[in-house]
């Protein structure tokens, strides 16, 4: 028996006092197996949908999906998403089945579904319901496909990346039919729209297990970023992979980043071209445009790709920890958070090199303590943070028109450099002299 929230509880109870099978089928049953707390609750019942909500008449039912058999309860304003159990056709367009048809019968509803870890069900009348090896799959960490992986990948082409994100984000092996499978038939993904594919792919790279599926299957990551592709068997020319080509590299250096999305997503695009006699400048700006190409192209949306791209932006400046008044001037340029994330990169950057580069960490490390001081210090970085606004300078006689900007910014330099604090007499002070002058 399975401790499962008092909402699910009466959701089950009350499909069956009503005589009608439900089980909880798919990703909970699958955590709650392998002992993870589980979030999302999928219910899936002999009742077809009309049924469902005579069943859950004095409840609020909301049709989600009633073409496809799907209403969702809500029980304590906790919305519960109840499924009839179907059979499904053909799948024409590699995505979706051409008809649905529902069943009364679960083991239909489990045959069409695409890894054997998400095809386990459970009944609080009768337990685990188990038709494909799912459980042994769950405790071997293995991801297989129910039936044949050509078949299933050739219904909804999506399900490649579906078994590579969960390999990534379970830990878990592909086994080696369904492995071969995904090479096989990895053009399909093509088909698929960005959005999803953009979707299944920030799951994946914020997996735990991401390295090795991006390394496996870069086959399938170079379909989807064909940007990447010139990377590998591409030695790094600046610096020292440390017998790494640029992919390996730079998957690497991704592996060493925080799993949060912003700084995985700048980990994979940060080295999209190939340093060849361009300046510093150069590389970067033609970076930072790959990468948003790139990020614009999978539908990202903008201000996600405006992070990632501001992160790659300024990956390759300099930074000088010893230099307190530059770390303030470019902390005010790209902003306290974009920096720190730089900073993360560098060293995610050094730790994918070879080990004998990794005295640059010290340097990296001092610069973050150093920028976490300025952030606790409250220092103004920008025009807005000053004691001092546009209407002040005004009142120094100054007229409305560019020339107030251009002193608020002489003013947040002189806090910057530590000529002046940062109070409004101090600073009218500071700003007449300049005015004077």
């Amino acid at each position: 028996m399975f401790d499962l929230p008092d909402e699910i509880d009466l959701v089950l109870d009350m499909l069956d006092r009503a005589g009608y099978d439900a089980y909880l089928v798919g990703g909970a049953v699958r955590d709650m197996i392998m002992g993870k707390p589980a979030h999302d609750y999928d219910i899936t019942t002999s009742s077809t949908p009309s049924e469902t909500e005579e069943v859950f008449s004095g409840f609020r039912v909301i049709e989600t999906g009633i073409k496809h058999g799907t209403v969702t309860v809500l029980v304590n304003g906790v919305p519960v998403e109840i499924t009839t159990f179907r059979c499904e056709s053909v799948y024409t367009d590699g995505r979706h089945p051409d008809s649905v048809s529902f069943s009364r019968d679960v083991r239909d509803d489990l045959c069409r579904r695409d890894l054997t870890v998400n095809a386990v069900a459970y009944s609080k009348k009768k337990g685990i319901v188990d038709l494909f090896g799912g459980v042994s799959d769950i405790e071997k960490r293995i991801i297989r496909c129910v039936g044949s992986p050509d078949e299933r990948f050739a219904e909804d082409h999506l399900r490649l990346l579906r078994a590579m994100r969960f390999s990534s984000v379970l830990g878990f092996e592909i086994e080696e039919e369904t492995k071969n499978a995904i090479h096989r038939n990895r053009k399909y993904i093509q088909t698929v729209s960005h959005e999803r594919v953009f979707a299944e792919l920030c799951k994946l790279v914020c997996g735990d297990n991401a390295k090795a599926v991006l390394h496996e299957y870069s086959d399938v990551i170079f379909l989807l970023i064909p940007e990447l592709a010139v990377q590998k068997g591409c030695e790094k020319e600046y610096g020292d992979g440390g017998g790494f080509d640029l992919y390996e590299h730079t998957v690497n250096c991704l592996s060493y980043t925080e799993p949060l999305l912003h700084l995985r997503l700048a980990a994979l695009l940060h080295d999209t071209v190939k340093p060849s006699g361009a300046d510093g400048e150069d590389i970067s700006r033609i970076k930072e445009t790959i990468a948003k190409n790139v990020l614009t192209r999978l539908r990202c949306s903008t201000a996600l790709s405006d992070t990632v791209c501001r992160i790659i932006r300024y990956n390759d400046v300099e930074i000088d920890c010893a230099d307190k008044v530059g770390l303030k001037r470019l902390a005010s340029k790209t902003g306290i958070k974009t920096l720190k994330d730089v900073i993360k990169l560098k060293r995610a950057d050094v730790l994918s090199e070879d080990p004998r580069y990794y005295y640059r960490l010290t340097a990296l490390n001092a610069a973050y303590d150093a920028i976490c001081e300025i952030e606790d210090s409250g220092t103004a970085l920008n025009v807005r943070d000053l004691a001092i606004g546009g209407d002040d300078i005004m009142a120094l006689g100054v007229p409305r028109g560019k020339i107030v900007g251009e002193l608020l910014k002489y003013a947040l330099d002189g806090v910057i450099t530590d000529r002046v604090k940062n109070e409004k007499a101090a600073m009218c002070e500071y700003v007449k002299e300049k005015i004077k002058s």
